[in-house]
């Protein structure tokens, strides 16, 4: 039986409850986020059944007339107490009222209201307003905070197993509102404060409203691409979609354009391609920069000769990208010592054998070093470069493949490595030793 069969087979029946929560239920299969066809063909079976279920006339049962029909006060018109009962019990406009009201108020007193709107309503009335304001949720999508969406799951009972609600359903639902209600003017600051959870970076209202403002506004890609030559502008766009709860491959939010919303994602994925051509390119830009200050230095100076001229300036180009291909090498050797052995890369005897060779290899070089007489302030700032990288990956590796990953790191290997060396190398056979002695059984 089909969903659509399902639901006018049930309102062949008159139970309008029994529809909609049969229409419930039939949304964890149909989401509009899956099939969107399915949910067009769904949603408009659900609107015909309700009209047929509000169509038939109710059937009364066996029992005298004058038991089942209210009893009208003395001197009140028919016509009048018919009018007033029939715009009290309107499900869609108790459920509208209710959203107006969770727009502008708080939570605590939102639930007074709901408290006090409850004592003149029926059982049978409070579930249909509870489906009419679900509803109006997840088609409307309006402003809702966290802490009023709360307390309308517990006003009308919707984490109740009996109404078999899917609970990653209604948390979208809460989310999509939620993200409503964080883009608003007026809650800005509550967005700023996500936002610095995520971050660990203070945000003003004026950053948070421009930045807003380039996920709200079509823009051209040359502009795009200006902007994330900036990295604050490229760190903070970012994590303000972090902020929203936003991830690639999700309904955008409302009121912010996908195409805004795609470019600026991207840049928050750690392992896409973009983020490292755009930190190339201002490598490369910051390099021209000091290259032509250099060019005009030795330019302005008759003292230096064109042999020398040349040579500061193609270091003072390359002198910012190879420090960055230093440092992202050096992260990229980080994680492949750190990794977990399911997920290594390589064979495995040369991820163990790594650090061993390379204390040998420093520690080869500098005894090279003194045996030859090279001496010299630079000289000594590589070696404590690469003592301190060399303690910094072993001390790394031992946390983090530990009992603790989360603990604090151990500082002596580094501190002993930029004093002495040689104490560094073998801070770092002692932190791997720790490491091998730890998983030598594993694979």
């Amino acid at each position: 039986m089909s969903a659509g069969e399902e639901l006018l087979e049930l309102a062949e029946q008159g139970d309008e409850r029994a529809v909609k929560r049969a229409y419930a239920r039939l949304l964890r299969c149909n989401r509009p986020d899956d099939d969107p066809d399915a949910f067009q063909d769904l949603h408009a079976c659900y609107q015909h059944a309700l009209a047929i279920c509000r169509s038939v006339p109710e059937q009364l049962s066996d029992a005298p007339p004058a038991l089942h029909l209210p009893v009208p006060a003395v001197g009140t018109p028919e016509v009048a107490r018919l009018e007033t009962t029939s715009t009290a019990l309107d499900p869609d406009v108790a459920a509208l009222d209710i959203l107006q009201q969770a727009a502008v108020v708080g939570a605590a007193s939102l639930s007074q209201l709901l408290q006090e709107r409850a004592l003149g309503w029926s059982l049978k009335f409070r579930v249909d307003v509870g489906w009419a304001l679900l509803e109006r949720l997840h088609h409307e999508r309006p402003p809702v905070s966290e802490a009023n969406f709360g307390t309308l799951m517990q006003a009308f009972d919707w984490d109740d197993i009996a109404l078999d609600l899917d609970p990653l359903w209604l948390a979208t639902v809460a989310r999509r509102c939620r993200q409503a209600w964080q883009l608003l003017p007026e809650s800005r600051g509550a967005l700023r404060i996500v936002y610095e959870r995520c971050s660990e970076r203070y945000l003003s209202a004026q950053e948070t409203d421009e930045a807003v403002a380039r996920l709200r506004e079509p823009r051209p890609r040359w502009r795009n691409r200006l902007d994330a030559a900036l990295p604050i502008r490229a760190r903070d766009t970012p994590f303000l979609l972090a902020a929203l709860e936003y991830w690639p491959e999700e309904e955008v939010p409302t009121g912010l354009d996908p195409g805004q919303v795609g470019f600026w994602a991207r840049f928050g994925d750690a392992s896409h391609p973009v983020r490292l051509r755009y930190s190339a390119l201002r490598c490369a830009i910051v390099g021209l920069f000091l290259g032509a200050i250099t060019a005009w230095g030795v330019n302005a100076s008759p003292a230096i000769g064109a042999f020398k001229g040349w040579l500061f300036i193609a270091t003072a180009t390359l002198m910012v990208p190879a420090g960055w291909l230093l440092v992202l090498g050096f992260k990229g050797l980080l994680r492949w010592q750190c990794v977990h052995e399911d997920e290594a890369r390589g064979p495995a005897w040369l991820r163990w054998a790594f650090l061993p060779l390379a204390a040998i290899a420093v520690g080869a070089a500098m005894w090279a070093q003194r045996a030859q007489g090279i001496d010299g302030l630079l000289l000594m700032a590589l070696d404590r470069a690469w003592v301190f990288g060399l303690a910094l990956i072993a001390m790394t590796r031992a946390r983090v493949r530990g009992p603790d990953p989360e603990g604090e790191p151990n500082g002596l290997p580094l501190v002993a490595g930029m004093i002495w060396p040689l104490a560094g190398i073998g801070m770092s056979l002692v932190f791997w030793a720790i490491d091998l002695r730890r998983n030598i059984g594993k694979r």
